[in-house]
């Protein structure tokens, strides 16, 4: 590479790299071979440039590092593009008039798919009324944090429930006083009823997947990590042991490699399917140019908005004495740790509550090969960490560990965390004590979720609220900067993958871009302007996969 000249040369605003304290910035960048192979000013990149370089001259443009989400579903994504979406339903009369209306188009045998409903809402009603403005139609609705679901009689009886039924270790059955079913299904519980649910496939889910990486390229998002399955079940094609998400993308990887730099997480029991298929973390899949490898998937606790966040201290609303559900055992957890590292695959441990954070340090401790603060190489990652004790920060630094967070969460959930962990919001979604522990932060969306615009989770980062929303910022002296939270969507994540040419736009690095419509002080404003960004071209190993 030393040497080589410029065929494509980008003018504008350009963010180098992005960091906790500021940005670097040059006038100019130059492009050959799918890398940035100069950066400084006009006349330095032109001058270095081949005879004949094409030239983009952008302006008052910011140009970036392509966004990495750290944290989505992206089969996920493309499925809620055609599910009954119920996030904006106001009341339990709304979620139930939706239902009927959908259950009017069905046919004969057809589920009825949705997810997003919200506890507050859901709980404001029988489910019995649910059950007849389904009717006889099988229906699965997941809740709106994807940790609970409602399963419609005739659904129930297809995956072989009743009111004799056991609930499933670390999942429950919700019953009513009479001790019958409602069909509101808690963590694993959502389990017994996936298989049979008649999840969206085949052409209609590739055509869904087409429209949602042209809405990711379209905000700026160059890669991105799929969150994985709970479990190795539904699979299809070659990688069908990996489980359904992971082996449906594989079975599309046309329509997906290079689009997007993705890494597929696995479900935790298909480690040693991974293994025999040559998977690794960071390390490319096959003959496929922008899939690799991601990490080994696992659920300690539930979440937040459903109750079932494993804490140390009961919830606050609900169920007197509820203090969540662990879904896996310590023990369960370090033999996990040990088989994935013999592998060659990193893990990511979904951790929302104190108490599951605390099993996940206290497992990685007594794993014999940690990943050291200094490692170069993919490290273990915590996903969301939404209560911490302050205690336990400086030992997510000692292991080299990710924290994987999702700003757009602290926006959301601000109504149920001052509701729910009422006594303990010194300790709730405390994103700058994390950041000044020195921690590596790496951010996300959980989309389908919560949205998956990045330029809605940076302002989130900043305000802690949701744009324009009409209200303070909440609880402001948990906010970082502009600039750190750029920093967490571009090189927190290249660096959780050990990824050193990627996350940024020094020469070396692949030419991952977006060319924003917005200039640069106005992302570093980090204000409601920066909120409405979208990128007018976006670059994937200097390949246009998005103009404007």
């Amino acid at each position: 590479m030393p040497g080589t000249r410029a065929d494509l040369v980008l003018l504008g605003q350009v963010v180098l790299q992005a960091t906790r304290d500021g940005v670097q910035t040059a006038d100019a960048i130059g492009i050959a071979d799918g890398r940035v192979v100069s950066a400084g000013t006009r006349d330095e990149v032109l001058g270095v440039a081949a005879r004949g370089a094409r030239r983009l001259d952008l302006g008052g443009s910011a140009i970036v590092p392509g966004i990495h989400d750290f944290h989505l579903h992206l089969v996920g994504m493309a499925r809620a593009r055609r599910d009954l979406v119920l996030d904006e339903a106001p009341s339990f009369a709304a979620i139930r008039d939706a239902i009927a209306l959908r259950a009017t188009g069905l046919q004969a045998g057809e589920w009825l798919r949705g997810r997003g409903w919200h506890e507050s809402v859901f709980e404001a009603g029988p489910t019995t009324d649910l059950a007849s403005a389904v009717g006889d139609a099988p229906a699965f609705l997941y809740s709106h944090d994807g940790h609970s679901a409602w399963a419609s009689p005739a659904g129930l009886a297809l995956a072989g429930l009743g009111d004799e039924s056991e609930d499933p270790a670390g999942g429950r059955l919700e019953r009513d006083p009479a001790g019958r079913l409602t069909g509101v299904l808690r963590e694993r519980a959502t389990d017994l009823v996936e298989p049979v649910c008649g999840r969206l496939g085949g052409d209609r889910l590739r055509d869904a997947l087409d429209e949602t990486l042209a809405a990711l390229s379209g905000l700026g998002i160059t890669a991105a990590t799929d969150a994985g399955d709970s479990a190795a079940i539904d699979g299809v094609g070659a990688y069908a042991a990996l489980g359904d998400r992971a082996s449906q993308v594989l079975a599309n990887h046309d329509l997906v490699d290079g689009r997007l730099r993705l890494a597929l997480n696995v479900p935790s029991d298909a480690v040693a399917a991974a293994a025999g298929l040559g998977l690794r973390t960071g390390v490319r899949i096959g003959s496929n140019h922008t899939l690799r490898g991601g990490w080994v998937k696992v659920y300690l606790d539930g979440a937040l908005g459903s109750r079932t966040a494993a804490c140390f201290d009961a919830f606050t609303c609900g169920r007197p004495g509820n203090r969540g559900i662990l879904r896996m055992q310590a023990d369960d957890l370090t033999a996990l740790l040990d088989e994935s590292s013999r592998a060659g695959l990193r893990v990511a441990m979904h951790a929302i509550g104190d108490r599951a954070l605390a099993l996940a340090l206290e497992a990685l401790e007594r794993v014999p090969e940690r990943v050291p603060a200094s490692a170069t190489g993919p490290a273990h990652r915590l996903e969301h960490l939404q209560l911490v004790r302050r205690a336990d920060l400086p030992r997510l630094v000692g292991l080299g560990l990710t924290a994987s967070l999702q700003p757009i969460h602290v926006a959301a959930d601000r109504e149920p965390a001052e509701r729910c962990w009422a006594d303990r919001m010194a300790d709730v979604y405390a994103t700058r004590a994390i950041a000044a522990s020195g921690a590596r932060l790496a951010f996300g969306s959980d989309a389908p979720i919560e949205s998956v615009n990045p330029w809605h989770g940076i302002f989130a980062a900043v305000h802690r609220r949701f744009p324009a929303d009409g209200t303070p910022d909440w609880r402001p002296d948990q906010a970082i900067g502009a600039p750190a939270a750029l920093a967490a969507y571009t090189s927190g994540p290249a660096a959780g993958l050990g990824a050193i040419d990627e996350g940024h736009l020094h020469p070396g690095a692949r030419a991952d871009l977006a060319v924003l419509d917005i200039d640069l002080p106005t992302l570093l404003a980090g204000d409601e302007a920066m909120a409405t960004a979208r990128s007018l071209l976006t670059l994937v190993d200097g390949r246009e996969v998005h103009r404007a």
